[in-house]
């Protein structure tokens, strides 16, 4: 067949590497004329190119396994096999920044015999008697035998054909900034995974990637007006060194930031259907979209690609490829979505500083304290949950635990740190310093 696919990020390049393999003509469509040699790459359209990301256990070994010879280039770019101590081989993830392993996947798909590229700004689906035909971009028009949607959380080009996606705002907002360790220095604490804190009123998180790089993230309630102010450089410096194991990774002695403070906003948790008409389908964040703080996106986009393949090659006719995605992504999507809106709403609770109410939703944060704090033996099954090895049903029983715990008086401790009150007055005195001469 011939296969166009709308958005050549790397759940659409993975679906594209997968089906040329097995024989079939593909066409990527991006605006995005893609990386030059020797340049740093300022990606088109992709709001989270620059802000960090976890590539978890599912990424590196479906490439590994599926697509090694692109795995090995993102290897040789220099992406860091990591595995959470003790963890066996197949829990491990790649530490790398999305711009280098994304810029390896690019130059691997550019190489390959089948694929070709189509640059330009896709302006709609071509549907006649219930069946699309091809795409037009800038006005041209391009037939195909089928058309996949991998253009991301943003795209909507499936969505006149579809049903009406489930749709949650996160409530969270964040500011991330990149940072180098200097020549000879060793990471800080938490560097063996990832270094995560959660406070009062706020999370933490330090994403170690290749090269000695590594961002630290803030992720804050999206009407915390006073915390919006961390885009500011140095109320963003500040609060680093206000918080501990923060301050150890940002000592200037250690490290130096090579980037600006990045912003993102408008975060949701989406979920739909496929397209109702055929030779039209959706992968990825065109699907199924969660709060990037929890890391699932790409592990999640890949095995939505590769769910596409697995079926073209069973030759499913077009006609059913639809329900067959569907199907899938029920069964594998779904869930992760539904736990991520109960994660968020949860979450929010917890820094707004409202109990753990036993008859309603029991989030993430309050089973890892409770493990914690009198059931050590939890943190196994809740390891395999964070890597995704086992979905968010698993967790039921400890739910129910903790529910009993609460109903007997239990309530996780405060966390140590900053509370949101202190880093807000930290934020206003440090903005209110006079500009030098």
């Amino acid at each position: 067949m011939h296969i166009v696919i709308i958005g050549s990020g790397p759940v659409g390049m993975t679906a594209g590497l997968l089906l040329a393999r097995a024989g079939h003509r593909i066409t990527l469509v991006d605006r995005d004329a893609g990386p030059v040699a020797g340049d740093d790459w300022e990606r088109v359209g992709v709001m989270q190119f620059r802000l960090p990301h976890g590539f978890r256990s599912q990424c590196r070994t479906l490439l590994r396994d599926r697509l090694p010879d692109v795995y090995e280039a993102i290897v040789d770019a220099g992406a860091v096999v990591v595995a959470p101590p003790g963890a066996p081989d197949d829990a491990a993830m790649l530490s790398v920044r999305r711009s280098v392993l994304e810029r390896s996947i690019w130059e691997s798909a550019s190489r390959e015999p089948g694929i070709s590229r189509v640059v330009g700004h896709v302006d709609r689906v071509e549907v006649v008697d219930g069946r699309a035909v091809g795409i037009v971009v800038d006005a041209r028009f391009l037939a195909a035998d089928l058309m996949v949607d991998a253009s991301g959380r943003a795209g909507r080009l499936s969505a006149p054909h579809r049903p009406i996606r489930r749709r949650v705002d996160c409530g969270m907002a964040y500011a991330a900034r990149l940072y180098r360790l200097r020549p000879g220095a060793e990471p800080g604490p938490g560097a063996e995974f990832v270094f995560n804190a959660q406070h009062r009123g706020f999370l933490i998180l330090v994403f170690p990637h290749d090269h000695g790089t590594f961002t630290v993230l803030f992720v804050r309630p999206s009407e915390d007006r006073e915390l919006a102010m961390l885009r500011d450089a140095g109320a963003f410096e500040a609060a680093c060194r206000a918080v501990p194991g923060l301050a150890e990774w940002t000592d200037p002695e250690r490290s130096e930031p090579i980037d600006r403070v990045r912003a993102g906003a408008g975060l949701t948790n989406e979920y739909g259907r496929q397209p109702t008409v055929a030779a039209l389908v959706a992968i990825g964040d065109a699907v199924c979209t969660t709060n990037p703080a929890g890391g699932r996106g790409t592990a999640l986009g890949l095995q939505s690609a590769a769910a596409l393949a697995d079926l073209v090659a069973a030759d499913v006719p077009i006609e059913k490829l639809g329900a067959e995605l569907d199907r899938w992504g029920e069964a594998e999507l779904l869930p992760w979505y539904l736990d991520h809106v109960e994660w968020d709403t949860t979450l929010l609770a917890s820094w707004a500083g409202r109990p753990v109410d036993p008859d309603g939703p029991i989030g993430l944060e309050v089973l890892v304290a409770a493990a914690r704090d009198r059931h050590p033996e939890w943190m196994a099954t809740l390891n395999l949950f964070f890597g995704m090895a086992v979905k968010p049903a698993a967790l039921a029983p400890l739910r129910d635990e903790v529910r009993a715990m609460v109903r007997a008086g239990w309530q996780p401790a405060e966390p140590d740190g900053p509370t949101r009150d202190e880093l807000a007055a930290l934020i206003r005195a440090q903005l209110e310093q006079p500009i030098p001469a």
